[in-house]
């Protein structure tokens, strides 16, 4: 009997799964066994074969494994592409697989693998994406699709197809997912808790970029302030000294650290007495340069004298943020430009599907809601409802002297949390802020900031035992110490006995 029309198509199209096993018309996540056996040793032959992942959504290469070294123990590789562009590496211990993955987000303009070796050796399986671009091109902000793909999307497909990946190889389930990043990571983890709930169990969350509507304007008004009046390395030295004179102390302890830079006001500051006095040249800012600090500490307010974005917090001035944000930087090709100065040509690109817009016109302070346009990027709710009913725990770590993202903006988001979520106690429950006094963009500074998130999300999220404080250290080897972090609002404070090197000094307590 002849067939004919969609019952040809029909016939043909279940004919295609059949022969192509199921690659086409199945989820890549449903083909694999789930039979809980962990094999201690992986052959390479295993390994390679992961390249059998390969259908029409997943290009894979054959996979390799690595002989161990001094610090990561052998291991399998994966490389993948994902819908054409989505670069995403897996790495897997050939021995003592502990049923845990950490997947790698990566900061900044990403187009670039994460970190895919450090949790080898504790017996995870890791993997990051370069979320759809390599670092070179940025031209990707022209094109829809890979715009999504760094918005979001490149994380979360990335994700599916590093679990179905370690699945395979082990021929067992993942106990559990976690996911770390910082910066533009950390915005990325954000997006993975609110709007792919299921995708991680435990996140750890560095210094989230929340919104471009907020970090875009400011960046671009303080280029603008350091372009009139620009402030230079002696200048920064100044404004450094200057804050740990009027600060440091506050808490009891000098140790080169502002404990709660929130009780450093501008107003002790007293700017105005660094002013140079006739003739002075060196050790003393002009009334340009002070105008522009004063931004910098303040912030972008509106014309009604509203905050749009919270300024930087006194200290740390020197360590390294504030000069990479407002001189110029080899970070951009030809060194002719900082990168609060880029601001302004990624938002022309960003925003090009508004044809009224115009770069050249915009104005920070009165014209930043246009920049509504970009939510898909942003990390727009804080209900995390869902993400809390499937157990997840969330651990989001903060420096107090961030520059390009500010603390505040941290601790806003927090206590919008805690009105969506039931309040404070039932917030603590699922998600703890850390805020690290002395640290600047996500690592490095003066302060202890040198911590290991991973253990205590890992005990929060299997055991349930929340992290009260973290331990952490500095970074300097002749003279370093160490602190508490602590569960904000609680930040140390001296005992008034011991070594004010050791964390064994201090407690957590509300100031």
């Amino acid at each position: 009997m002849e067939l004919r029309g969609y019952t040809k198509a029909i016939f043909i199209t279940l004919s295609l799964c059949l022969v192509l096993a199921l690659v086409a018309c199945e989820s890549p996540l449903s083909r694999y066994s789930s039979t809980p056996a962990n094999k201690s040793n992986q052959t390479e032959q295993q390994c390679r074969n992961l390249y059998r992942l390969t259908d029409l959504a997943y290009a894979v290469e054959p996979g390799r494994v690595f002989p161990a070294t001094e610090s990561i123990p052998s291991h399998c590789k994966v490389r993948a592409v994902i819908n054409r562009a989505i670069q995403v590496e897996v790495t897997m211990p050939t021995n003592d697989w502990n049923g845990r993955m950490m997947f790698s987000t990566v900061g900044g303009g990403a187009g670039s693998i994460g970190d895919i070796t450090s949790l080898l050796s504790r017996g995870f399986a890791m993997a990051s994406t370069d979320t759809g671009h390599e670092s070179q091109d940025m031209n990707f902000m022209t094109q829809p699709e890979a715009l999504l793909d760094y918005g979001y999307r490149g994380v979360h497909l990335a994700t599916q197809f590093a679990k179905a990946t370690i699945q395979q190889y082990y021929a067992a389930k993942i106990r559990y997912a976690y996911l770390q990043g910082c910066s533009n990571g950390g915005r990325a983890a954000m997006l993975e808790a609110t709007r792919f709930p299921d995708d991680y169990d435990g996140i750890i969350a560095g210094a989230p970029l929340f919104g471009f509507a907020e970090f875009v304007p400011w960046a671009m008004q303080a280029a603008r302030h350091q372009a009139k009046n620009p402030l230079t390395q002696a200048s920064l030295d100044l404004l450094d000294a200057n804050s740990r004179h009027v600060c440091d102390a506050l808490d009891g302890v000098e140790d080169g650290v502002i404990n709660d830079p929130r009780l450093c006001t501008i107003k002790a500051l007293d700017l105005d007495k660094l002013t140079c006095e006739e003739g002075e040249q060196t050790g003393c800012l002009s009334r340009g340069q002070i105008q522009t600090a004063q931004y910098i500490y303040q912030g972008l307010l509106d014309q009604n004298g509203n905050t749009v974005a919270p300024g930087v917090m006194p200290g740390a001035e020197a360590a390294g943020d504030w000069a990479m944000w407002m001189f110029p930087s080899d970070l951009l090709g030809d060194g002719s430009q900082s990168l609060n100065d880029s601001m302004a040509a990624s938002l022309a690109t960003m925003m090009r599907r508004v044809p009224s817009f115009d770069i050249g016109q915009f104005n920070p302070v009165t014209d930043y809601a246009q920049l509504d346009e970009l939510h898909f990027m942003d990390v727009s709710t804080a209900d995390l409802s869902e993400f809390k009913a499937g157990g997840g725990k969330l651990l989001m770590y903060q420096g107090w002297n961030d520059f390009p993202l500010r603390p505040e903006r941290a601790i806003n988001y927090l206590h919008k949390v805690q009105s969506e979520n039931g309040g404070v106690e039932k917030t603590g429950d699922f998600f703890r802020l850390f805020m690290v006094p002395g640290m600047i963009h996500c690592a490095t500074g003066p302060g202890a900031w040198m911590a290991d998130y991973v253990d205590p999300i890992v005990n929060w999220t299997e055991k349930n035992v929340a992290p009260n404080q973290i331990n952490a250290t500095s970074q300097s080897k002749s003279n370093g110490f160490s602190r508490p972090l602590c569960v904000y609002p609680k930040l140390a404070h001296y005992d008034g006995k011991g070594d004010t090197s050791k964390a064994s000094a201090y407690h957590c307590e509300v100031n």
